[in-house]
């Protein structure tokens, strides 16, 4: 990436931004409050934002979280939290469950933020879903299974080709998954993304 392509991609995701703000206003009526689902829509639009500018500033500076370790109770109401908006705007289900995760501790923010923002990209090929985001903890790793058959966005695969479109998103997912190690693969049960435990961390 360069910094020629992070302003384009800043550029192009905060034109769509501004275009969702302005879908927002056109779909309300001037002389009333905004109505439930306007509401959401704004704030959920609003959120979209800070956490792209929180992208950008990552990309640019190149700066990662300090690492550290949660139980998985912990991990996995910060995980929903973050989930919980994106569900309710395309009104798609996601459910976060536990095959072995709780009784070891978790990694965060970084795998949460991940594990947040990847589930937005594949949400539009989930819907209506529900998706299953499905967690499991082994000595030598951290693992997210999600299930379905919803393909591994082009941005993410091996040998993206040149032409692939370019976003805040897209890059800032490549950024973290080399700075975790995350091994990522398509499998007859979903995408499965492999995080190896840090002994430092322990």
């Amino acid at each position: 990436m360069t910094s020629d392509d992070l302003w384009r991609a800043a550029l192009h995701d905060f034109n769509n931004l501004l275009a969702s703000l302005q879908g927002v206003l056109d779909l309300s009526d001037p002389r009333l409050p905004l109505d439930a689902r306007n509401r959401m829509r704004l704030e959920f639009t609003l959120e979209d934002g800070k956490t792209l500018i929180a992208m950008a500033r990552a990309l640019a500076l190149d700066r990662h979280p300090d690492m550290d370790l949660a139980s998985w109770g912990e991990w996995k109401d910060g995980l929903e939290a973050r989930l919980e908006p994106m569900s309710a705007m395309f009104r798609c289900p996601i459910e976060l469950v536990d095959l072995g995760a709780e009784g070891t501790p978790w990694p965060v923010p970084q795998l949460q933020d991940w594990a947040a923002a990847f589930t937005r990209q594949i949400l539009p090929w989930a819907t209506p879903g529900p998706v299953r985001l499905e967690a499991t903890a082994s000595p030598e790793a951290w693992t997210l299974t999600w299930v379905g058959d919803a393909p591994l966005p082009i941005a993410l695969q091996p040998d993206p080709p040149p032409d692939v479109s370019k976003n805040l998103p897209s890059f800032w997912l490549r950024m973290v998954s080399e700075h975790l190690g995350l091994s990522i693969q398509e499998s007859p049960e979903g995408i499965v993304v492999r995080m190896a435990r840090n002994l430092s961390l322990q």
